[in-house]
């Protein structure tokens, strides 16, 4: 029964925010700019395709690092990657990690890192909010789109921290907009989900 009780706690705030994101369009917000984000990676998409095929085979690149370096120097690169801009697969380590002895706590180690990248890129966005041309494009001329990204930030950042959507760049806007950081913290938890699902999937089949 004690251990009930802060479950009962956590599944009433959960319906209140339900409740409060149906009734203010929290939801409609999310959807809406989940498709904007999505027409963007699409275009993304197709130049990192023609990039990939043309330039720079970006997974060789990246078996090549899993390959070829020391398991600090690879966790390093995943870690600049998680704080910047999130182009390499986190799968294609948790795949790296799977033949390691105790995956599961190397996956566990690579989650944390992808957390504490997220984190590191929010408070990249808190520093360049600093910068006059970016406080002035969020706070002037884009003050009501990312008004309502700060009212329903949460839902984009849950949304991106569990999908493949690109979780660096939303941390990073996080910052900039100044989302609250303890509602950050708590919201980006659901990047361990993602981890531990898709880990779990690609654990059985690399076995």
């Amino acid at each position: 029964l004690i251990l009930m009780s802060p479950i009962k706690k956590l599944a009433k705030k959960g319906q209140i925010y339900h409740v409060y994101y149906r009734r203010s369009g929290g939801y409609k917000f999310v959807g809406e700019n989940s498709i904007k984000l999505l027409i963007s990676l699409v275009i993304f998409g197709v130049l990192a395709f023609l990039f990939n095929t043309h330039i720079f085979n970006i997974a060789k690149g990246t078996e090549y690092i899993t390959t070829h370096f020391s398991t600090p120097i690879v966790l390093a690169i995943f870690q600049l990657s998680e704080l910047t801009h999130g182009l390499l697969a986190p799968e294609i380590f948790m795949t790296w990690v799977s033949g390691f002895n105790h995956p599961w706590l190397w996956l566990i180690v690579l989650a944390n890192i992808s957390y504490l990248g997220g984190l590191g890129a929010y408070f990249i966005g808190r520093k360049l909010d600093k910068l006059p041309k970016v406080h002035n494009w969020v706070h002037v001329k884009f003050e009501e789109q990312f008004e309502q990204l700060k009212k329903f930030g949460g839902l984009l950042i849950i949304v991106a921290a569990f999908t493949p959507l690109p979780y660096s760049p939303i941390c990073m806007v996080s910052g900039i907009i100044k989302f609250p950081l303890r509602s950050f913290l708590i919201a980006t938890l659901t990047r361990h989900v993602r981890f531990v699902i898709y880990g779990y999937i690609i654990f059985q089949v690399m076995e």
